[in-house]
């Protein structure tokens, strides 16, 4: 009897120790939860970079986009008046033409004295003008050039397809022909920008050449045009 208690006791602490040790055993559930920590952080981090990648995209296209209130630039002119001269819409042309006036030369060698000179008002009107101007002479035999206006600006302005055949820039010369004449003693850089125009010769006839050049007197950041000048090959 006395050896069955002993028996028993010592059982007991067996099972005891048994439990002990299992509970004191790390449990399986720990690792999974180490686990799914782990794997959620890269998820987030990624929402987060192409949240962040969205954001920036969007500020970059705003960034592009005119500002309102702000004065054209000297592209953004250029871009209206030369459409303008191609649908012959002379009053579009005159509200962006300068108070003292605009300048018409037929050529690039710019002749302060003798080309013309119209205002905005006289500008609006000049297409439906009978008058007949003297605008120049031709280089070579001298032979008067009088036209009225209608018929200079066929010749002398818009006489080619500047804005679907050609090229364009800001202050400076594309053509390999063309040349800038006195252009910069006239209109000095300081203050003064101009937009080229150019179709180069059709065909093998390089000398077949036409330049188109609007140019805008710098008014702090506002641009008003000032001359209109033509220029091509001449013998």
């Amino acid at each position: 009897m006395h050896w069955n208690k002993i028996m028993l006791l010592a059982l007991g602490i067996l099972v005891a120790s048994t439990l002990s040790a299992c509970s004191s055993t790390p449990g399986e559930s720990a690792e999974p939860q180490t686990t799914e920590t782990v794997q959620e952080q890269p998820d987030s981090q990624m929402d987060n970079k192409t949240g962040t990648e969205k954001e920036n995209t969007e500020l970059g296209k705003e960034a592009h986009e005119p500002v309102e209130g702000q004065p054209p630039t000297v592209t953004e002119a250029s871009t209206t008046i030369i459409k303008a001269l191609q649908e012959g819409d002379m009053e579009t042309v005159a509200s962006w033409a300068s108070q003292g006036g605009v300048r018409f030369s037929p050529f690039a060698n710019i002749d302060p004295e003798n080309d013309l000179v119209f205002t905005p008002d006289e500008i609006s009107g000049l297409m439906k003008d009978t008058t007949r101007y003297v605008w120049r002479s031709t280089p070579g035999n001298n032979d008067q050039i009088e036209l009225t206006y209608a018929d200079y600006h066929q010749n002398y302005v818009y006489n080619k397809d500047f804005i679907h055949d050609g090229e364009n820039a800001v202050n400076a010369v594309i053509g390999e022909n063309a040349h800038l004449g006195n252009l910069h003693e006239v209109y000095p850089e300081a203050n003064h920008d101009f937009v080229e125009f150019h179709v180069k010769g059709a065909g093998d006839d390089e000398r077949d050449w036409h330049t188109l050049r609007l140019v805008f007197e710098k008014i702090g950041e506002d641009h008003t045009l000032v001359g209109i000048v033509h220029d091509q090959w001449t013998p």
